[in-house]
């Protein structure tokens, strides 16, 4: 009989220690001692490998224990997320392309089947696009936010009675690859081949109504949105697509309709959508690479600055200020060219105003357009755009520019590009400042009063006012031409009457 064996777990101070005895111990040592050839037996070396293996666990439970933070088990769930939808990805792609060889295989002689061969004389075709971009879990319009509209055509004309003219048409969504080579026909297994399910392989992309009668030849998608986004795919696009429902018995082939691929971004990105090209009254986080409540947004927003106008200012105004004080950027980096490309890239097309600054002496004029960006300048009375300033003339002006960029808040925008020339513009205290108007005077100025302007819809209650006839001129004849001016009361308005229409003749 096999002696039994003790294990003790020993503590001495802080330390652990593992001992194992064994009745008899102490005379199978003599005989080893006396020369004796004992053979540990398999049960023993079992013994010694469970009990090395609690030494290395104890071990290991002595040492530090590594406190990892949440942020940290985030990402490493995000890492392991995004490796399993790469694997799927791989997975769905090696499916794709399975079929495609399968597809080729089974059409090497297509001749033979005349069924699968692609009909394109009767069609489904989109009348209106998608408007982009397209986030999930949002309803999917067409542009203006009009209803997607789908119509049956039988070559250029649509099919406005008969059977086909009221089938059921099936909304389904294609992976982004589909017809990317320009193909403007396809059998219906290439088609099906492509459409995709969702990411468990099972059920739809698209929730909603994902389905629609023709009415007379027509028919308009209802309320249907993506419930999952296209970073999945390959291509990281979808395509909207419709084919006449499986259930509708037609006896012949309607080529189905595709949309253009879009990308389907995930809703939560809609908060930072970025505009191309921005406006000037977006606000700031639209630009690149500032993310809604981020960091640079915070910053930007306790420089007051709110908008894209904002950012321009501030960017022409100091763009070292800008970026290394307030965006605390200590040095250009990738994020800060894609941050001022963006904005530089704003519509300023139809912002005509110009503001001037008038240098000390009253040799030099200054002119900076609706975001304080000099565009040019006047040199007694000759008038050089920014570009076109020789070495000494960018001098003068750069030297004037600081001091001018601390004013232009303060100055009214009184000049408009025309010609690529400035112009003043004329408002209404200089026309009032004009005094009467010759009645004999055949053209005048369309003039809108500033209170107006800023008003908007204002009550304007109109009344005319004649101007009396020269002496020269007989009240009673019939040719005589009397003018009237139109002037309106603005109500709310302290400074009464104001010029409100044309001088007009009556005969």
């Amino acid at each position: 009989m096999a002696p039994k064996r003790e294990l003790i777990l020993a503590r001495r101070g802080s330390e652990k220690r593992l001992r194992v005895t064994v009745p008899g111990a102490a005379a199978a040592a003599a005989v080893a001692a006396g020369g004796g050839t004992a053979l540990a037996s398999p049960a023993k070396r079992m013994l010694r490998k469970i009990v090395l293996v609690l030494l290395f666990l104890l071990r290991m439970s002595e040492r530090a224990t590594r406190v990892v933070s949440i942020s940290q088990i985030g990402h490493m769930v995000q890492k392991l997320h995004k490796k399993l939808e790469n694997m799927q990805e791989q997975m769905e792609d090696i499916s794709h392309e399975v079929k495609q060889l399968k597809h080729l295989y089974s059409n090497r002689h297509a001749d033979q089947h005349p069924g699968l061969e692609p009909n394109t004389n009767i069609q489904l075709r989109f009348l209106n696009g998608l408007k982009t971009p397209v986030y999930t879990e949002k309803n999917i319009t067409a542009e203006n936010n009009e209803t997607i509209r789908i119509g049956i055509f039988e070559g250029e004309n649509m099919i406005t009675d008969g059977p086909l003219s009221k089938v059921k048409v099936e909304i389904i969504v294609l992976r982004g690859d589909f017809s990317n080579d320009g193909q403007v026909s396809w059998t219906e297994e290439q088609f099906n081949n492509h459409i995709v399910q969702g990411r468990d392989g099972q059920g739809f992309v698209l929730g909603g109504d994902r389905s629609v009668w023709l009415k007379n030849g027509e028919g308009c998608l209802g309320r249907i949105r993506f419930k999952e986004g296209s970073s999945r795919t390959r291509s990281r696009m979808f395509i909207v697509g419709a084919r006449v429902s499986k259930s509708e018995n037609t006896g012949v082939r309607v080529q189905e309709a595709v949309m253009k691929p879009a990308t389907v971004l995930d809703r939560r990105n809609e908060a930072n959508e970025k505009r191309h090209p921005p406006m000037l009254d977006d606000q700031v986080f639209r630009l690149e690479e500032i993310s809604k409540d981020g960091t640079y947004h915070k910053r930007l927003k306790k420089a007051k600055i709110f908008t894209v106008r904002d950012f321009l200012k501030a960017l022409n105004k100091n763009a070292k200020k800008l970026r290394e004080e307030v965006l605390q950027m200590k040095k250009k980096t990738s994020s800060w060219d894609k941050m001022v490309g963006h904005a530089r890239d704003c519509c300023l097309s139809d912002q005509h105003e110009l503001k001037e600054y008038q240098s000390e002496e009253g040799n030099v004029k200054l002119f900076f357009n609706c975001v304080h960006q000099l565009v040019g300048a006047k040199f007694g009375g000759d008038y050089v755009m920014y570009d076109n300033l020789d070495p000494a003339q960018k001098t003068v002006v750069n030297n004037l520019k600081e001091g001018a960029h601390a004013r232009l808040e303060d100055i009214s925008s009184d000049y408009v590009m025309k010609n690529n020339n400035p112009e003043p513009v004329c408002t209404s205290s200089a026309a009032a400042a004009a005094g009467p108007l010759n009645p004999s005077d055949h053209e005048m100025p369309h003039q809108v009063t500033e209170a107006a302007e800023n008003l908007g819809h204002c009550v304007v209650n109109c009344m005319t006012e004649p101007v009396p006839p020269t002496e020269e001129q007989d009240l009673l004849d019939p040719t005589n031409s009397y003018g009237l001016l139109e002037y309106g009361y603005i109500e709310g308005d302290d400074s009464g009457f104001g010029l409100f229409e044309d001088f007009d003749i009556f005969p």
